[in-house]
């Protein structure tokens, strides 16, 4: 067992995996400008790119980060035993090189986050190292960038404010809004979606299931008494009016991860949220007429998506290519807003007072710089040693595979609270903009 002793005498805080790419280049750039002081190194599998990467953040910068390589499997492991942390950015994630990068965190002892929105490998992840992270001690923590932060997060603490300032019992359900934002399409996320389309079904079996990855190990595999799994429907499948917001809504792209990471936060800690709770998520749009246009045009990107040529001609021609991402104006200029609002009732069932979470963005767009950003933040919780010690699992002397909420909590909160680009506030719901 890697233990805290032996992690404090690990040579890197951090290393970044994968700094070579698009949004790994940006996660380089936000760690020389707000942590030169801390002992981190930027890794990959070309030894080449990763020296340029490092020379340009030293030239920009005046920040010269170690380099390391890391190709194979000896060099893979070799490189996590120096580091208290990894956090990779390299995508897309389902194979078999991303996976033995976990499970080579996992089996020494050191703490692990990612990027992914990829469901079958975080239900892999879940699958094959929780157990062997909770006895090393370390913690395994997936979707820590915009899929799915935002949503699993606020999720968390509207449904924390519900039950403590709300007085609620129980909490019956949150739901997730995207409001207003600009930022660019991500290649990377287009280029996962493409990957897991292209499965056989045989692959995919079952992912639609919003508890995909709550059944795994360390939710209901180990709470069989538990029966909320049975209560909880796929989320927002068509345009609908919300009562909460008193806006019109269409389904959300993000609903099939968000949905799954929330759904293991929930299994992880159900005491949290009450034995009735149910998640669901959509995107606020201003009218009745822009929710109906948004979901059938979402919904015709989608069947067209599923079929191969089609699917081919879109990549070739419309969609962004993996490493590309939006102009420096977007990246710097782009925002949005996130909002989560928990419903729940007293031990009488009367209805309790209502608390919104809005998750922004400032000047970041949310799918490069504002992940990036976003990342750095999350790993820095486990990379910085009095920062993990402030974490429950650490308290507790314990690890596992984690969601970002289970896992930093309100720890995370206080760190995008004081970073540049984020604000991360709880009210309640009547005292709440929503910006559309």
């Amino acid at each position: 067992m890697a233990t805290v002793a032996a992690r404090a005498t690990r040579e890197f805080d951090l290393i970044v995996y994968g700094a070579n790419g698009f949004t790994g280049a940006l996660a380089v750039d936000y760690l020389a400008r707000k942590y030169p002081h801390l002992s981190i190194a930027i890794a990959g599998r070309d030894a080449a790119k990763i020296r340029a990467r490092a020379d340009a953040t030293r030239d920009a910068r005046g920040v010269t980060f170690p380099t390391v390589v890391a190709r194979d499997a000896a060099s893979r492991e070799a490189m996590v035993r120096r580091a208290r942390t990894v956090l990779t950015f390299a995508g897309p994630y389902d194979a078999d090189a991303a996976r033995a990068l976990a499970a080579s965190c996992a089996d020494a002892g050191t703490d692990y986050c990612d990027i992914t929105g990829e469901p079958q490998f975080v239900r892999d992840v879940v699958e094959t190292c929780h157990e062997r992270a909770k006895a090393r001690g370390c913690a395994l923590v997936s979707c820590v960038g915009y899929d799915s932060v935002p949503w699993d997060l606020g999720t968390a603490l509207a449904s924390e404010a519900t039950m403590k300032r709300g007085g609620a019992a129980e909490i019956d359900v949150a739901r997730g809004h995207a409001g207003r934002s600009r930022g660019g399409v991500s290649g990377g996320t287009i280029a996962s979606a493409a990957n897991v389309v292209a499965k056989p079904k045989s692959e995919t079996r079952g992912m639609g299931d919003p508890h995909f990855f709550a059944k795994c190990a360390g939710g209901w595999a180990d709470k069989p008494d538990v029966e909320a799994a049975k209560r909880w429907p796929s989320p927002q499948g068509t345009w609908a009016f919300d009562e909460d917001t008193k806006r019109w809504t269409m389904p959300s792209i993000m609903a099939g991860i968000n949905a799954k990471v929330v759904a293991r936060s929930y299994a992880l800690n159900p005491e949290r949220y009450g034995k009735n709770f149910r998640y669901d998520e959509s995107d606020l749009c201003a009218s009745k007429k822009n929710a109906i246009l948004g979901t059938l045009t979402l919904g015709a990107f989608g069947a067209a998506f599923v079929v191969p040529p089609l699917r081919w001609l879109m990549r070739k021609t419309i969609l962004p290519k993996q490493g590309e991402g939006p102009s420096e104006d977007t990246r710097e200029n782009g925002f949005s807003h996130v909002y989560v609002v928990a419903n729940g009732r007293d031990a009488k069932g009367e209805a309790v007072d209502s608390y919104c979470c809005e998750f922004e963005f400032i000047k970041a767009d949310p799918g490069y710089k504002g992940t990036a950003a976003l990342a750095c933040e999350a790993a820095l919780c486990l990379a910085i040693p009095e920062e993990r010690a402030r974490l429950d699992f650490a308290k507790e002397g314990s690890g596992g595979c984690f969601t970002p909420s289970a896992c930093m909590g309100h720890v995370l909160m206080e760190r995008l609270n004081n970073a540049e680009n984020f604000s991360v506030k709880v009210q309640k719901l009547k005292d709440t903009v929503f910006l559309v």
